[in-house]
Formats: structure tokens, C-alpha cells, sequence
């Protein structure tokens, strides 16, 4: 592969990385204004026009879909996921939110162990406990304590990223389809199952109006992060090894802390900063003993924030 190509997908990988790590604090800023639910259908609903005229183009007709997965994925890692994730993000910060999230390559494995039954090596198990403990020194905040508003929130997002973990494994059942057609159909199946619960909060909450930067803010959710990142996201797949990708998304929770501390002033403790590090310390081990275990598969890595991941 030619050295300019190989950059090129590095950088598409990257930006799609600080895509994803922004939705921290645009997703923190906008669930102020609008209720978590309403936000969460239309983000996601952006997302799936966006990529729909492109999965029509890529669908064969003769193919047979998966419906009762898809209609789970779509349960669990949009409608489930999206409304841990905004309800977090009304009483957690950004960055304690994203230091959580960075728990999710860990959580997946032990998704992965306890439920498909997969191998596990001492190494990894060893990885995904200190995720855990990582996850549980974020929970105690400062040296006083947290409030009970933030633990609900990193409670609420800690539920987020189990529930990737299950999405992540029902995926594996669809590996052998387009990504991008399964992914339509999930996020257009999540949006179905959050849109009674939209049509719920708007004739029970007044609805602010938003601002011109409330609707860039939405239609960065929607479009951006939810649509063309997953494109560009794909097209840096086609030239770098999945484990090479596992390794630059690491950086969607720091893109996330440091946005929430840079653009919003947001506080980070000792004790958060120790539990991110710890996290990631496990989260490295883990990625290490699955690439000694088993060789990546070209498209094994999903999106986290939908995987948005935020």
C-alpha cells in the first residue's frame, strides 16, 4: 500500500475519532434544551437519511436480512443506548462521561465471555478488571465524594456502555452483510421504537426552540457523527488492520475529556484522572490479549458512540 494512502486513512481515522469524541459536549450542551428522548429520535434519525440513499444502493434485493437481530440491535444499541447516554449527560459532565465510555472495549469482552462464551485468557480477564476498577475510581469523584446527581450520571452512562457491549455482540451475527445496509436498518429500527417516546415528551414538556447553533448542534449529532463519520470511518477500514483502528479509537474518550475541560470549563479531579488512566491501562491489555488469542477480522471494529460510541 502506497505511504500517501496509508496517511490518508490515518487521517480520515482521525478526524472521524474527534468527531465522535466531540458528541461529549455538544450532546451535554444540547440535552439542556431539549428532552433526552426527542433528542435521541432525531439524531438518530438524521443519521439513517443520511446513509439511506447509500444502503439503498448497496441493497440486493435477493438477500434476506436478519430482522429479529436487527430489531434487537436496534433495542439495545440505539433506543437503550441513546437514552442511557442523554439521560447520563443530564447530570454527569462530558468528561466523566467520556472517561466511563473508555470502559467499552473492556466491557465488550466481558460481554463476550459471559454471554458468547468465548475463550478468555488470564491476560484479558486481568485487562477487563482493571477496567472495572478504573470505572469504579471515576465513580468516587474528588476526595470529598460525589454527588449523587453525578454517580446517577456515570451509573446511567456505565449502562450505556453495556449495553454497547450486548450490540457489539448480536453484531457478530451480522458480520457477513453490508455494514452500511445493516447499520440503515438499525438505527432506522431504533428510531421507530424512540419515536413514540418523542411524540411522549413533546406533548408533555414544552419544547425550547433552538438557537442557530442548538440546530448546527443537532445536525452535527445527526449528520456528522451519526452519518459521514461512519462513511469516513469505512473508508479508513479499507486500508488499515482492525487492530491498527482499536488502537486510534482509544482516543474518543480523550478527545472527550479534554473538550469538556477546554470548551466547557469543566473540573476533572485527581482521583477521575487516575480512574481514566487505569481504565485505559486495562483496556490496552485487554485489545493486547484478543490480538495474541485470535486473528482481527478486516471489519471487526464497530462504531462506539453509534457507537456514539457518544
Amino acid at each position: 500500500m502506497p505511504a500517501a494512502t496509508h496517511t490518508r486513512s490515518i487521517v480520515l481515522l482521525l478526524l472521524t475519532m474527534t468527531v465522535w469524541g466531540s458528541t461529549f459536549v455538544v450532546t451535554k450542551e444540547l440535552i439542556e434544551l431539549w428532552p433526552p428522548f426527542t433528542l435521541a429520535f432525531v439524531r438518530v434519525a438524521i443519521g439513517t437519511l443520511v446513509l439511506l440513499p447509500l444502503a439503498l444502493s448497496r441493497h440486493r434485493r435477493e438477500a434476506r436480512l436478519p430482522w429479529t437481530t436487527i430489531l434487537f440491535m436496534g433495542l439495545i444499541g440505539v433506543a437503550f443506548y441513546y437514552m442511557a447516554f442523554n439521560f447520563a449527560m443530564l447530570y454527569t459532565s462530558a468528561s466523566q462521561g467520556a472517561l466511563v465510555q473508555s470502559s467499552i472495549p473492556a466491557i465488550t469482552a466481558l460481554v463476550a465471555v459471559v454471554w458468547l462464551r468465548e475463550r478468555a485468557s488470564t491476560l484479558r480477564w486481568l485487562g477487563i478488571a482493571l477496567s472495572v476498577v478504573g470505572v469504579m475510581i471515576v465513580f468516587s469523584g474528588d476526595s470529598i465524594g460525589a454527588s449523587s446527581s453525578a454517580l446517577l450520571g456515570n451509573v446511567l452512562m456505565f449502562a450505556s456502555v453495556v449495553c454497547w457491549g450486548f450490540y457489539t455482540s448480536l453484531a457478530k451475527r451480522v458480520a457477513g452483510y453490508d455494514a452500511i445496509v445493516i447499520t440503515v436498518c438499525v438505527t432506522g429500527a431504533g428510531s421507530l421504537m424512540l419515536l413514540p417516546l418523542s411524540v411522549y415528551e413533546i406533548a408533555t414538556v414544552s419544547l425550547q426552540p433552538l438557537s442557530i447553533m442548538g440546530w448546527v448542534g443537532v445536525l452535527y449529532l445527526g449528520g456528522i457523527a451519526s452519518g459521514l463519520a461512519y462513511l469516513l470511518y469505512n473508508a479508513s477500514l479499507r486500508y488499515l488492520d482492525a487492530s491498527e483502528v482499536g488502537v486510534y479509537t482509544n482516543l474518543i474518550p480523550v478527545v472527550g475529556v479534554l473538550a469538556g475541560v477546554i470548551v466547557l470549563g469543566e473540573p476533572l479531579s485527581p482521583r477521575a484522572i487516575v480512574g481514566g488512566v487505569v481504565v485505559m491501562l486495562g483496556v490496552w491489555i485487554t485489545s493486547r490479549s484478543e490480538r495474541q488469542t485470535a486473528e482481527p477480522h478486516p471489519g471487526a471494529a464497530q462504531e462506539p458512540a453509534q457507537q456514539e460510541r457518544g
